[in-house]
């Protein structure tokens, strides 16, 4: 069985997107703003020095907040640390921290 892929829905007014975030304690989260030319593209973060075969995956979507769009994915949660995000074409794009009860944000 394979995935559908992503598709995006394009720009758009209204509501914003609901993200329900799981933090607190040693948990944060993480926002990776990226590209347009990344929508539907899945991005690979891991603990600082481990490999990618470690990962945790992220999908890079349109989402509408405050009154605008933003081109990012979101991992809602995660445990304290230094981590690196993988970009779509396998190398390293960024390095972030990530502290507990908060949201970390990257743009790459």
């Amino acid at each position: 069985m394979s995935e559908a892929p992503y598709v995006d829905p394009g720009p758009r007014s209204g509501a914003p997107d609901a993200l329900v975030l799981d933090i607190g304690g040693e948990i944060g989260a993480l926002v990776v703003h990226a590209p347009p030319s990344w929508i539907g593209t899945e991005l690979d973060v891991t603990a600082e020095g481990e490999p990618r075969s470690h990962h945790r995956h992220l999908l890079v979507r349109r989402l509408h907040a405050g009154g605008h769009d933003v081109v990012a994915g979101v991992l809602p949660s995660l445990p304290a640390g230094a981590y690196t995000v993988w970009g779509p074409s396998g190398s390293p794009v960024a390095s972030v921290s990530v502290s507990g009860g908060t949201v970390a944000t990257v743009s790459v």
